[in-house]
């Protein structure tokens, strides 16, 4: 489905053009209708569309070449005919039942066991005779009867009897009118039923050969006969003539092919090649539309209106929906106007539209001619992107990006050479005077007496003091300039208009109350200014230098809400934009904000252009906002449009335990608010998970019906609005349930709401039988208990006195063990201290021992030396050497050998020097040794001297050593030796 016009455009609206003509009239209407396209990829049917109706919920139903569609505001369905034919033809009774007519094949739907239509035929009560009967192209239910008309015959279903109708020649053309029933005879002319045969309507002979298409109510005791090429003629009881209207030359070149009267006596005309004509009981055209302007094309099969009196049409190839009571049109490319909006302005009897692709105008005329809409022309220097208009000094004043322009004969002049001008503003407080906010400051503008042909105004100054952009600010009633900054807060400028200059600035932000720096706006309503925040609207409190939140606009808006604008028109109307909404505050003559009327338009809220967001108000019956795709014309209806019975529709109730199963579903509002006169479904335990449908049919933008639900019994409070149509509950506990919806459209107007009331068995463990089972089973094990706890209490006695014999014998017993555990630990402890004795002394001993054999390795070593000087010495020398020698030697033997040394070195190396030549026999003594020093941790120059060799020789001995011991040339012989 698809919209023509602005792409997310939810409102699909036009003008009210066709309410109170006479006030109307005097109202020019710059756009066109948007209509909502509905492809058959949409509704997966066929191409073509024969015939709609709406039942009373407002429910969409419409004959289709695959069969009938039926349609909510959600979900599409389709119910083909037995014989898989196309449905012609369509009618709804006063009961509400749906009669349906195809090829060979007639009968009407029926509510089904689950709630969906089903289709029941009436083929089999026709005569044999007469069941090829072809298409049937018109079914009207008339009282208890209803007539279904074929070109061979009318079958009229009366008391159970299907009753044959035959013509003269063939059946071309069948019309209800008041009750009655007409129909063309190609023999007879133009006929009626007159409760027994068809007769004659006086003069409707010459219609034999003049193909009629509708035959509509007109004026009091006159009926509208349209033809299909030959214009339009008025009945009346005694005559047809012809009606050479204003636009019967159009119905002559573009063959009409069908027509309704809609509301307000005017008429709808669908044509086979120039789409729909809307014509007045002038006989003057209203509006044309065809593919140009939003139709998928121009062949129009049917034209239904629906309860909210706008209209469906079926065409050659696919559904058109054009909103017919909606107060707003479109204006844009296709009125000659390109790029988005931004302002507007009536001025001269010339409509001004700036956008971001230049200026636009039109003349303000009244009575446009619908084949000859006004275009909007370019305004020759003023491509681009235009900020703002307004009129000053009898001019129009153009603020544009390439500067200030004033307007003059079709063309734009520049004014002051100034460039990026934001606004420009007549000083209230300072006559003929203005400024004009740019990309970098204000500029100072005074009036002059000047010719048309000249600008009114002439540049003064550049304001100096103030370099920040000034797109939104207003003068206060001080004459003070209140200018908006988008991340400091907001700036207060104060003028001197004797010097002609900024006199002094003032920031204020959130120090003085605002409820943030960001994004404040600024605006004069009332004559007062008030100033936007995205959480709220606040006012200046002049006395104390401070914000407070308005009390009168805020609460009216909505407390707390992100205002992102405010915007009074000529009318003191009052149109806002906060958070999701838009709409308009019309306000009472009284003047008091806390009596108004609220009329909501949330749909176009994503058509505005956030940020420069544009109302303008020309009269009290046209106002311009301007939107991303161009503008929205509004016109607020003459009188109030028929009230239409919005309500919230269950569609179906699927059961998703195991494979879905549809319990309810299609037809019935099983509840509306308040009434309580269906029982509720059962459900056992098993099957407690569902997935309940809902849909509100209501087409001006479906897609933007929002709804809500609760599950009473479960929810503890109602959802958040969304546009999902469906909820799932699974799990759900055993209880009664009642579902409810509610729906909201576009316009915040809420529908009435729709229950679906559920009981949920409990398990059969928690049922009345179980429960009495659970109450003797509880009475015999409560009896069973006692007498149980009676042996079991003296059974714990006895356990209890045995378990007390045997604690104290256990106590005994551990108290022994404890005993013994304690005195072996403690001569443990006194054996672990003798032996540390034992180890500390043996090691001071071997360490001893190793200094004795250091010292008499020495001691050996100076008695060689000393033998060495004794055969060269002199006899009194050699005396002493002697006597030396003798003393060394008695030292020698007072020092015992290294056999005492190897004995202290086990016992602290626990047998070291013993394991070592066990395992490795090949060791000599020197190997040893050096093993033994090794293990003692001494380095290679401690070992030297010990060895009485070089430190060289302790290496060569140390490779010897690892050769002998088979060692890998990655181990470490010092960790290999302590290791053993």
């Amino acid at each position: 489905m698809t919209h023509s016009g602005p792409k997310y455009f939810f409102v699909i609206c036009w003008v009210y053009l066709f309410f109170s003509s006479l006030i109307e009239a005097q109202i020019p209407h710059f756009g066109y209708p948007s209509v909502a396209n509905y492809t058959k990829s949409d509704y997966d049917g066929g191409t073509q569309n024969w015939a709609v109706v709406q039942d009373g919920r407002g429910v969409m139903y419409f004959g289709n070449n695959k069969g009938v569609l039926e349609f909510d505001g959600v979900r599409w369905n389709t119910y083909p005919l037995p014989n898989r034919t196309i449905v012609r033809s369509l009618a709804i009774n006063d009961a509400g039942r749906i009669y349906v007519g195809g090829q060979d094949e007639l009968g009407y739907l029926r509510e089904g066991e689950r709630g969906e239509p089903e289709y029941v035929t009436l083929t089999k009560h026709i005569p044999e005779a007469y069941r090829s009967f072809e298409d049937v192209w018109r079914v009207f239910p008339i009282g208890e009867e209803v007539f279904f008309c074929t070109q061979r015959t009318i079958f009229l279903w009366k008391a159970g009897e299907m009753l044959p109708i035959e013509p003269a020649g063939r059946f071309d053309g069948f019309f209800e009118l008041e009750g009655s029933v007409y129909v063309r005879d190609t023999e007879l002319g133009l006929c009626f039923w007159n409760g027994q045969e068809l007769e004659l309507v006086p003069e409707g002979a010459p219609f034999k050969d003049t193909l009629v298409v509708a035959i509509l109510p007109y004026q009091e005791e006159q009926a509208l006969l349209v033809t299909a090429e030959n214009g339009l003629f008025l009945m009346d009881d005694g005559s047809i003539r012809p009606w050479k209207a204003a636009v019967s030359n159009f119905l002559e070149e573009y063959r009409v092919y069908c027509a309704a009267r809609v509301s307000d006596g005017l008429y709808a005309l669908g044509t086979i090649t120039n789409g729909l004509l809307l014509m007045d009981q002038e006989g003057k055209a209203v509006a044309h539309l065809n593919k140009l302007y939003g139709l998928q094309n121009n062949t129009v099969l049917c034209i239904y209106e629906d309860l909210l009196q706008n209209l469906w049409l079926g065409l050659d190839n696919g559904l058109d929906y054009v909103e017919l009571s909606a107060p707003f049109s479109i204006i844009g490319s296709k009125q000659g106007v390109e790029g988005t909006g931004y302002a507007s302005i009536v001025h001269d009897d010339n409509l001004f539209l700036g956008t971001n692709q230049g200026l636009f105008h039109t003349r303000w005329t009244l009575g446009v001619d619908p084949f000859h809409p006004p275009l909007f022309e370019r305004v020759e220097g003023a491509n681009g992107q235009v900020w703002s208009l307004v009129e000053a000094g009898g001019q129009l004043m153009v603020c544009h990006h390439e500067g200030l322009f004033f307007y003059q004969n079709g063309k734009v002049f520049p004014v002051g050479g100034v460039k990026g001008a934001w606004k420009f503003l007549e000083l209230e407080k300072h006559p003929n005077y203005a400024i004009l906010g740019t990309y970098s400051g204000f500029y100072l503008f005074k009036k002059r007496t000047a010719s048309k042909r000249e600008a009114a105004w002439e540049l003064v100054k550049r304001l100096q003091g103030f370099d920040e952009s000034a797109r939104i600010f207003e003068e206060d009633e001080e004459g003070n300039i209140w200018v908006s900054h988008a991340y400091k807060g907001l700036y207060k400028i104060e003028l001197d208009m004797e010097r002609l200059a900024i006199g002094r600035t003032q920031l204020y932000n959130s120090k003085q109350g605002l409820p943030t720096d960001l994004y404040i706006g600024v605006v004069k309503i009332r004559g007062k200014l008030v100033f936007t925040t995205v959480k709220g609207v606040y006012s200046f409190y002049r006395e104390k230098g401070c914000f407070i939140e308005d009390s009168e606009l805020s609460p009216v808006i909505g407390k707390g809400k992100s205002v992102h604008a405010l915007l009074e028109d000529e009318l003191k109307n009052i149109w806002f934009s906060a958070d999701e909404e838009f709409g308009v505050l019309e306000v009472e003559e009284k003047g008091l904000f806390n009596e108004v009327n609220k009329r909501y338009f949330n749909a176009l809220q994503e058509e505005l252009v956030d940020g420069f967001e544009h109302v303008f108000a020309f009269g009290r019956q046209s106002v311009f906002i301007a939107s991303e795709r161009g503008f929205i014309q509004y016109t607020p209806l003459s009188k109030p449009p028929k009230a239409y019975p919005f309500q919230a529709l269950i569609r179906s109730v699927l059961q998703l335990n195991g494979e879905e199963k549809q319990i309810q579903g299609g037809k019935l509002v099983w509840e509306k608010e308040g009434s309580d006169n269906r029982p509720p479904a059962v459900f056992s335990y098993r099957n407690n998970s569902f997935r309940f449908s809902f849909a509100a049919p209501f087409f001006e933008e479906h897609e933007a019906v929002q709804y809500r639900y609760r599950l009473e019994g479960y929810d503890l409070s109602w959802s958040s609005w969304a546009s999902k149509a469906e909820k799932d509950y699974t799990n759900l506990p055993h209880g009664k349930y009642t579902f409810w919806v509610e729906a909201r459209n576009a316009y915040a107007q809420r529908s009435t709401k729709a229950a679906y009331r559920l009981t949920i068995r409990p398990p059969w463990y928690l049922t009345v039988l179980a429960k009495i089972l659970y109450a003797l089973l509880g009475i015999a094990f409560v009896f069973g208990a006692f007498h149980y706890t009676g042996q079991r209490i003296e059974k714990q006695r006895k356990a209890l006195l045995l378990a007390q014999e045997m604690e104290l014998k256990q106590q005994e017993e551990a108290h022994r063990q404890q005993v013994a555990q304690s005195e072996a630990e403690i001569i443990r402890l006194r054996n672990e201290k003798l032996r540390t004795d034992v180890q500390h002394k043996t090691s001071k001993l071997a360490s001893a021992t190793m200094h004795l054999v250091q010292k008499g390795e020495i001691l050996l070593e100076i008695k060689n030396g000393l033998n060495k000087l004794l055969d060269n010495a002199s006899p009194e020398n050699k005396k002493k050497i002697k006597q030396l020698i003798r003393v060394i030697d008695e030292d020698i033997r007072l020092d015992d050998n290294w056999e005492q040394f190897e004995l202290h070195f086990d016992q602290v190396h626990e047998n070291f020097l013993k394991r070592l030549r066990e395992k490795f026999p090949v060791l000599t003594p020197k190997d040893q040794k050096l093993c033994a020093y090794l293990r003692m941790n001494l380095t290679t120059k401690e070992i030297a001297p010990l060895m009485n060799i070089s430190v060289r020789g302790v290496e060569i001995s140390r490779y010897r050593l690892r050769r002998k011991l088979d060692l890998d040339p990655d181990t470490n012989l010092v960790e290999f030796i302590m290791g053993l």
